[in-house]
């Protein structure tokens, strides 16, 4: 069976801090913890929990640098530990959620790949992240700000039976700051930077920022920059469907958000949230026949494993309840109807849309002239 060392920086979470040890201790065989300078006794309360689970562990002083090189540097402390086999990473603020049934043991047994992703459930954004990796490779993060584990190299699989759910509650998102303070760091980063992959990084999470503190032409004008420098799709088509929906916002003409919402599309074709923003366009323009076909494709769609913030209540009612206008709007009123009965049985759709929804089949059910449908409309 596969042993799990814990590795995590800390610096005053005291607040938090045991949760996230519970979270995670059914995994855990070993824990390395590096604390950065904590005044609230974050160390003194590692170490007590520590003790009552009866769990081998160090908790290190060292000073801090950024967060690359104080993950790297507690890494390599790790790989010291030559008994254990897989490094798990994880913040304060996190907490592992496990499935009802999930079994600790046959997950460790069935460990063979050198990185694991673990799906990150957040504020309705789903993504994976690679925090579960071979102790038995020198694995080093990059960047600054917005670390990543630099693995491009290696096969990566799924884990099964639990996922991360990050908070708010932590001593950094606490700060009102934060934001401002990251976007004044990646602006600094960005003057010295001469690796092109860090640069694009650095851009997406810049115009990120700039988003988290409000200004948003310069977060649209940094998106749409990130958005000519390659690399991962994924920032991609998320910084081209987040420029054009800030421009929604910002209230420039449908007809140039239309297009660059179809170039969020074109960038990831496997993923379906930009063309819920063609559908709303197509309404608004009254190009419903094009909204009705763009319509049709995307609830062939499903999320994608790898998508970077994906809006996983699109794919669970938004698409479908979109469709159902679109479809009415471009005269199919069966497929209309169809798409309002399958969001009222499902109830995916939060209670307060019910109302609507069944207005909405009520119009289709009008069109058809076959009022004897309303009886047949799920409760």
């Amino acid at each position: 069976m596969a042993s799990i060392g814990l590795v995590m920086i800390v610096k005053n979470e005291a607040k938090v801090i045991r949760r996230c040890l519970s979270s995670v201790l059914p995994l855990l065989d070993y824990v390395l913890i590096a604390d950065t300078g904590s005044t609230d006794g974050t160390q003194d309360l590692i170490r007590a929990f520590l003790r009552e689970q009866q769990l081998p562990g160090q908790v290190l002083d060292e000073p801090w640098q950024n967060f690359a090189a104080n993950r790297n540097s507690v890494l390599a402390k790790l790989r010291g530990r030559t008994e254990i086999d897989y490094a798990l990473m994880i913040d304060a603020d996190e907490v592992l959620v496990f499935a009802p049934d999930f079994d600790c043991t046959a997950f460790k047994n069935s460990l063979s790949a050198p990185v694991y992703d673990i799906p990150t459930h957040f504020n309705g954004l789903i993504y994976n992240r690679p925090q579960l990796f071979s102790n038995r490779l020198p694995l080093v993060y990059k960047a600054v700000l917005h670390e990543y584990l630099d693995c491009a190299d290696l096969s990566r699989a799924l884990v099964g039976g639990f996922f991360n759910q990050p908070t708010t509650d932590g001593v950094r998102s606490q700060n009102p700051d934060k934001f401002r303070a990251d976007a004044a760091l990646l602006e600094q980063a960005l003057q010295t930077e001469t690796d092109p992959f860090l640069i694009s990084r650095y851009t997406f999470y810049l115009a990120q920022s700039y988003w988290d503190i409000g200004e948003l032409e310069r977060a649209v004008e940094t998106y749409l920059r990130r958005a000519q420098q390659g690399f991962w799709q994924q920032e991609v088509t998320v910084s081209l469907y987040n420029a054009a929906h800030l421009k929604e916002v910002l209230g420039h003409p449908p007809e140039e958000l239309l297009t660059l919402y179809l170039r969020a599309f074109e960038a990831c074709p496997n993923r379906a949230e930009a063309l819920h923003g063609v559908m709303r366009l197509c309404h608004t323009l009254g190009k419903y026949q094009q909204g009705y076909v763009f319509g049709k494709h995307a609830l062939t769609l499903s999320n994608p494993p790898d998508a970077l913030f994906a809006k996983q209540w699109l794919y669970d009612y938004g698409l479908l309840d979109e469709f159902a206008i679109t479809a009415y709007w471009a005269g199919h009123y069966q497929e209309s109807l169809a798409a309002c009965q399958q969001l009222l049985a499902d109830k995916r759709i939060p209670a307060e849309h019910w109302p609507r929804i069944r207005a909405n089949a009520g119009f289709a059910i009008a069109k058809l002239n076959q009022p004897e449908l309303r009886g047949l409309l799920p409760s």
